[in-house]
């Protein structure tokens, strides 16, 4: 099956499924009639159907018309597309009231609050459209207006313009577009001039700083557009954004310094405004034009990391449209020049920033010890997924697993690890004194370094870490020298048409004949030690030609040969040196007698080069320090606590929240209140076949026995489900679920997400090329899937938008499929459409993909599964998410559960509550309208010569392909764009390695944190002192001092109800009043306290948890100075907040 045959099956599924769902959604039991997930095929199908004012409008043909024109740049496809779509709404624009809100812009929320309404979002107007003719029409007769009296329509038409263009921008998937751009407003200049205010929210941030930044150049085109001045910034306006910076400089990429952001405030052409979020400020309140006293978070976003950081993105669209008044900009960029030190590659600490309780250090920057770099692609690397061996996982006791982030040294912040078979594997000393080069996980035990049988004594070298090209073209950082490894000298070797010799005197022969350096597996690692070491060793040394023909070397110069990762053998206590390493020191002996060298500050590399006849060259060149980030994962994602019914059942049902006990009390309920079209009220959202009209929220006491009763029969249920449901409902207008899908839910032990959606989240993991042994496909399942299949054992290429998934979620995804053919037989009066009895029933069903920071889900099909605690996806379907592979974790949910139960009416109104909901769905996915991240992956099958050359001039990366480095990005827009891909190195089994982590599997914060440590000391690459002194002062210290504070400032809490305080009440007892009673002798109504006890919220265990710990890592592995004295000043003022019985004490200071 070629790609165009592959993507019209998909899509024909993809109708089928929608087809069945509109059948199930016409039956009248969900909020709405239809769908409510529409399809789009590319970006601009996405952006119109994103934005709901777009709705009306021609532009999707726009876009794909700008497209053409402007040759695919996107950015200035935005700035037009923003044009346009302002010029739309001024024109052909008719406001008109809001119904919900009856034009006041906000809606009642419960009975004493209200909220921005979440139709008009606090406009208090809609807008209706009149025809539109072609753009080029609209924007000449735009032209033609000299007034623009209408200021609420030339606000709203900014707004729609910069959220279209941004959408561009975003790609119609990101939610930046619909909750990060929160508003646009006219505003009054001390001269009585105007201008605009654009208003920014937190989800800005999913925007990127490009988009951020590239809102604020469309907000001043249409500034221009619409006649309006520069803000005149007040002195206390420009001083409120300094103290709101330095409020949340935590939460920045960058903090600019006062003197910059005064810059910004006063001389950027749009005022930069935004919604107050968290703390307020102390200075520079009530400001007549700010709304708002606390942080504007989204404004502060805007500025420091949209303009300062992408300044030079602003200033190349600013000079190409010869647009003024940006000059100002200029002082942020510097031009970058050739450094004289580029060829210097130093130690960087930045990834130790955040050292963790249970997750460790795997290797100081640059030290010796720790994973080598070795260049080249697995078909399970790339878009930020790199790969070790997994024997190197196991000896690490599986604190590294598949799906496991590292946070390392370079060339980017973050990676995400899998296996390659093709690559070394850690050098290992074991602890009766042999060692050697695992070549095999199962050579290594299962267990822990904390185990007293645990063999390993210490690991010398950690092995290879495989890391693509690529990955240095993304993170724009230069190529470091390759070692001389065995790909760098077969590149060697087949550029002068010789092939590998298979045994050392072979190899010697070869190198002298044709002046080429000696095979790297001979060459220990002699740049690792002293040339003084390296003399000292052959002193140490005896070969015999005679009996074993070994070379035995003396217990004090065993250090020196663990350092150069020599093969040792133990045998009835003398030790000696075997393996191809140990080749080239019996072929030096006779070189070593008549060296005169002066080898002061001389590494054993340089010195036996210039010694024996042969050219050695280094097989190590640089070191990537590394720690673990975030574990793995991968689980059926759950509402706290688990729910099986988007149902509301109140406040006074108890913690459990069963239906079962609304039903026996008969609560009010806040639900909304409906009209159907013969004006009855209602609470469903269809009534004989027709949508029922919102009215209003008001708290109800609906037939709570008939709903009851109509749903058990609806779901076929006999018994009374213990099923949960939700204490209240965040939607705008409370419409509750069917409650016949939660009592299916709970029969096939499943929950409901918030959107009525049943999601499985799993860390994003990138393949190319797939066995499909590995991940259960049957050779002639793999035929009918459109594999082209000889044996189980084939490696063949993965299809953009196939998955594969975790097996761990085996049960639950089968529960998931039986829900849904129970819910369209039972129900929906519908045929099943799984049938599945088991996992790989479910192979080639549809799934959607989605993202948190996004609003748009991809098309994808599931084709296997695998044991490992993530999912594998084609580097373009995790980067049509927005994504990459450092450590996300994205969703997956069947698409007909999506089709049928999502509703946007479920979602929330407060912000961020359109963010992760599918929508619109893309069915196809276009790699030139992905995240650019994925045109960077390297698909060749090999790395030239000349490129591993040229590493060693620390070429850039800009550079890398004139010396042969195939990318996405070259075949973009060809046939070879969507398949053909290579990869550089093998791997035996894509699930190959340690099953679980012990951060997840050891009980307690101790455990993980003594085998953290324990590791550590086994560990060549790693200094414990350091660990135990960054843990301390990173996590363990601020944790105290943390919890400290909150137990100082803590509520309390009815054990009961849940109900918690400020202040304890004076009674000491909860004030709840849970019920009402006639009293029998008066006659009067009597309030029914609850008899809960009041607890604290903070314990005195939870404050001084890690203090014996923190003890504990002093006392054995050290710490710096201060972090000794620091944690004994802490640990003693935590003491003096309890005495013995672990009650507050006062003292007076």
């Amino acid at each position: 099956m070629d790609y165009p045959q592959y993507i019209s099956t998909l899509q024909k599924q993809c109708d089928e499924v929608y087809s069945i769902a509109e059948s199930a959604r016409a039956k009248g039991f969900d909020p709405t009639l239809g769908v409510e997930i529409p399809q789009a095929h590319d970006l601009a199908d996405r952006t119109q159907k994103l934005l709901d004012f777009l709705h009306p409008r021609n532009t999707a043909e726009q876009i794909r018309e700008l497209t053409d024109v402007f040759e695919g740049n996107r950015e200035l496809v935005a700035l037009e597309v923003g044009k346009i779509v302002a010029a739309e709404t001024y024109l052909y624009g008719i406001a008109k009231k809001c119904k919900v809100c009856n034009g006041k812009g906000e809606v009642k929320k419960g009975e004493w609050r209200t909220e921005s309404c979440f139709v008009c979002g606090e406009k208090g107007r809609t807008y209706q459209y009149l025809d539109m003719p072609h753009y080029s029409k609209t924007l000449r007769d735009f032209d033609k207006i000299e007034d623009f009296n209408n200021r609420q329509q030339v606000s709203d038409s900014i707004y729609h313009g910069v959220c279209a263009g941004l959408a561009v921008l975003t790609e119609g998937i990101l939610v930046a577009p619909l909750e990060g751009v929160v508003s646009a407003k006219i505003m009054k200049n001390e001269d009585n001039t105007e201008c605009i205010s654009i208003s920014y929210a937190g989800p800005i941030r999913s925007a990127g700083g490009t988009g951020q930044a590239l809102s604020v150049l469309i907000g001043d085109i249409l500034r221009r557009m619409f006649k309006l001045s520069t803000p005149i910034m007040s002195y206390e306006e420009v001083e409120r954004y300094k103290e709101e910076v330095s409020a949340y400089s935590r939460g920045l990429q960058y903090r600019p310094s006062n003197p910059q952001l005064e810059i910004i405030a006063k001389e950027c052409p749009v005022y930069i405004d935004g919604e107050g979020v968290g703390v307020e400020v102390s200075g520079q309140r009530n400001l007549p034009r700010v709304p708002t006293n606390k942080v504007r978070e989204g404004s502060i976003l805007v500025m420091c990391e949209g303009l300062v950081l992408k300044a030079p993105k602003i200033l190349k669209y600013v000079d190409e449209l010869g647009l003024d008044g940006w000059d100002w900009l200029r002082s942020f960029t510097s031009k970058k020049t050739d450094s004289d030190d580029k060829d210097v590659v130093r130690e960087d600490f930045k990834y130790l920033g955040d050292v963790l309780a249970g997750r460790p250090v795997f290797g100081q920057p640059l030290a010796k010890g720790g994973f080598r770099l070795k260049y080249g692609r697995s078909r399970l690397a790339g878009l930020a997924t790199t790969s070790i061996h997994p024997a190197t996982m196991k000896a690490l006791n599986g604190f590294i697993i598949i799906g496991t982030q590292i946070k390392y040294e370079r060339p980017g912040k973050a990676t995400v690890l899998t296996p390659c078979t093709e690559v070394d594997a850690p050098y290992i000393q074991f602890k009766d004194g042999s060692a050697k080069r695992i070549t095999d996980a199962n050579e290594l035990p299962e267990g822990y370094a904390t185990d007293t049988d645990w063999p390993v004594e210490r690991i010398w070298d950690l092995g290879e870490i495989l890391i693509p090209a690529g990955e240095f073209i993304e993170n724009n950082h230069n190529f470091i020298p390759s070692a001389y490894n065995n790909d760098y000298h077969l590149a060697l070797l087949n550029s002068i048409n010789l092939s590998e010799e298979s045994d050392f005197l072979s190899s010697i022969a070869q190198s002298k004949e044709h002046n080429i350096p000696l095979n790297p597996k001979y060459v220990p690692f002699l740049n690792d030690i002293e040339a003084e070491q390296l003399k000292y060793l052959f002193s140490k040394i005896s070969f015999s030609v005679c009996g074993s023909g070994r070379i035995e070397v003396q217990p004090s110069a065993l250090d020196i040969v663990y350092s150069l990762c020599i093969d040792v053998q133990n045998e009835n206590g003398k030790f000696f040196l075997v393996g191809d390493k140990a080749n080239l020191l019996v072929y030096s002996i006779k070189f070593m007698e008549s060296q005169e060298i002066d080898t002061t500050n001389m590494d054993a590399l340089v010195f036996l080069d210039s010694l024996i006849d042969v050219e050695l060259r280094n097989p190590v060149s640089y070191r990537i320090g590394a720690r673990m980030g975030k574990p793995e994962g991968a689980k059926l994602r759950e509402m706290k606590p688990p729910i099986h019914s988007l149902f509301p059942v109140g406040f006074n049902v108890g913690n459990q929240r069963k239906v079962i006990d609304l039903v026996s009390l008969d609560e009010e309920v806040y639900v909304g209140l409906r009209v159907d079209t013969e004006g009855n009220n209602t609470h469903e959202g269809v009534v004989n076949g027709k949508e029922t009209e919102f009215v209003d929220t008001e708290k109800s006491k609906l037939d709570w026995p008939q709903i009851w009763h109509k749903a058990k029969l609806l779901s076929k249920t006999n018994s009374n489900p213990l099923i949960k449901g939700v204490k209240g409902m965040t939607s705008a207008e409370k419409i509750p679920e069917n409650l016949a899908k939660g009592m299916i839910r709970y029969r096939n032990d499943i929950s409901v997400f918030r959107d009525g959606t049943i999601r499985f989240d799993m860390v994003d993991i990138t393949m190319t090329h797939f066995k499909p042994q590995e991940i259960g496909l049957s050779v002639n399942r793999a035929n009918e899937l459109g594999y082209l299949v000889g044996a189980s054992d084939e490696v063949v290429e993965l299809k953009p938008q196939d998955i594969v998934v975790s097996s761990y979620l085996g049960d639950k995804l089968l529960n998931t499929a039986k829900y849904i053919d129970e819910l369209l037989v039972n129900m929906y009066g519908l045929e099943p459409h799984y049938n599945a009895e088991s996992i790989e029933d479910l192979f080639g069903s549809l799934m959607m993909g989605l993202a948190p920071h996004t609003s748009g889900a991809i098309l994808c099909r599931l084709i296997g599964v695998a044991p490992i605690k993530g999912h594998y996806g084609h580097p373009f379907f995790h980067a049509a998410k927005r994504r990459n592979c450092d450590g996300d974790i994205d969703c997956i949910m069947f698409l007909m559960d999506g089709l049928i139960n999502f509703s946007k009416k479920f979602l929330a109104t407060t912000r961020g509550g359109q963010m992760d909901a599918p929508l619109v769905l893309t069915t196809k996915i276009n790699p030139s309208e992905i995240d650019k991240e994925a045109l960077n992956v390297d698909i060749g099958w090999e790395y030239p010569l000349a490129f591993y050359e040229a590493t060693q001039e620390f070429i850039s990366a800009k550079d890398a392909k004139k010396f042969g480095i195939k990318t996405v990005n070259d075949v973009l827009g060809t046939e070879a764009e969507m398949d053909g891909f290579g990869y550089t190195h093998g791997t035996d089994d894509c699930s190959d390695s340690p099953k679980n982590n012990p951060y997840n599997t050891l009980e307690s914060m101790r455990q993980k944190t003594i085998a953290q440590f324990a590791l550590g000391e086994t560990l060549y690459s790693v200094n414990n002192k350091d660990q135990a002194s960054r843990l301390i002062d990173r996590h363990l210290i601020r944790d105290m001092r943390g919890n400290l504070r909150a137990y100082g400032q803590q509520k309390v809490r009815c054990v009961k109800c849940a109900t918690s305080y400020r202040r304890p009440p004076l009674s000491g007892n909860c004030t709840t009043v849970v019920d009402e009673r006639i009293d029998s002798f008066s006659g009067k109504p009597i309030k029914v306290l609850c008899p809960g006890k009041i607890i604290l919220t903070v314990s005195k265990g939870s404050v001084k948890k890690y203090d014996s710990l923190m003890w504990e890592l002093v006392e054995r592995y050290g710490c710096t100075p201060y972090i000794k004295e620091l944690h004994k000043l802490v640990s003693i003022w935590v003491g003096q907040s309890f005495d013995e019985d672990g009650k507050e004490q006062n003292y007076l200071f």
